[in-house]
C-alpha cells in the first residue's frame, strides 16, 4: 500500500519552492534532485519504496521547474543556488543530515553540497552524471547523440 506523498511550498531565498515528501525519519532523511527537464514527480517510485524502508523521502521542485517559483531573473540562476537552496530546504524541514540522491542536472548542485556541507551529508548516489572536480566542459565530454546535444542544437536553430 503506498503511502501518501505530501505537497508544500516553502519560502526558500526570496521564492516559493514547492516540496513533495512522505515517509518519517527513523532511519533518516533521503533528498531527491530531478533532472532536466524534469519535476519531483520523477521520483514518486523511488520516494515510495525509501518511506516504506523506514525513511523521509523528500523531492523539491527546483527553483523555475514544476510548481516552484520561477526566479526573478532566471538567466542570473546558478548551481551555487541551487545548492544554498538545498540548504535551506533542510533547515526549514529540520533535517540535520541528509542522503542526496540526484540524476542528470541535479548531481551537481548534490556534488557540491556535499563538498560544501559534508557535515549536512550522509552520502550522495548519482544517476547519469559523474563527478567531475574543478570547471568541467561539460558540453564536450558528452557522448554524441546524448539529449542535451540534440536539445542545443533545436532551440539555437529555432531561435
Amino acid at each position: 500500500m503506498a503511502l501518501e506523498i505530501e505537497h508544500t511550498h516553502l519560502p526558500i531565498r526570496g521564492l516559493n519552492l514547492h516540496v513533495a515528501q512522505v515517509g518519517k525519519s527513523d532511519l533518516g532523511t533521503v533528498l531527491f534532485l530531478h533532472g532536466f527537464p524534469e519535476i519531483w514527480y520523477s521520483w514518486r517510485h523511488q520516494m515510495q519504496a525509501v518511506a516504506a524502508a523506514g525513511y523521509r523521502a523528500i523531492a523539491p521542485d527546483c527553483r523555475g521547474y514544476g510548481l516552484s517559483d520561477q526566479p526573478p531573473e532566471h538567466e542570473a540562476a546558478s548551481f551555487d543556488d541551487l545548492v544554498a537552496d538545498v540548504l535551506a530546504i533542510l533547515d526549514a524541514l529540520d533535517v540535520p543530515k541528509a542522503f542526496l540522491v540526484a540524476k542528470d542536472f541535479g548531481a551537481r548542485p548534490a556534488y557540491d553540497f556535499a563538498l560544501q556541507h559534508p557535515e549536512r551529508t550522509r552520502g550522495v548516489v548519482s544517476l547519469g552524471a559523474p563527478y567531475s572536480p574543478g570547471p568541467m566542459p561539460f558540453y564536450d565530454r558528452l557522448p554524441e547523440g546524448f539529449y542535451i546535444h540534440r536539445w542545443r542544437v533545436r532551440t539555437t536553430t529555432h531561435l
